[in-house]
């Protein structure tokens, strides 16, 4: 498992407000995160959310994000997120 991750999300901190706010006090067009976390529907939500926020600042950035399952990963690819990757 990768343990470098720019951006972690643990279940006691899933915050929009505190990803935006890292978002726009770091120079990351190409963010790593670990989402392994959440659940299914926490992840989706935390990742269409931050998808939306990084493409505001980086149209042509990339969001890479770490989940704890294959399941959450064929859920997820369902949705229309050209700047999201997941691993």
């Amino acid at each position: 498992m990768r343990k470098n991750f720019d951006y972690k999300v643990e279940n006691n901190s899933f915050k929009i407000e505190k990803f935006s706010k890292y978002i726009n006090t770091h120079n990351c067009p190409v963010l790593t995160m670990d989402l392994s976390d959440l659940n299914i529907f926490d992840t989706l939500k935390f990742m269409v959310l931050c998808s939306a926020c990084h493409y505001k600042k980086y149209p042509e950035g990339k969001l890479k994000c770490y989940i704890s399952s294959d399941d959450i990963k064929s859920f997820i690819s369902t949705f229309t997120t050209g700047n999201l990757e997941l691993v």
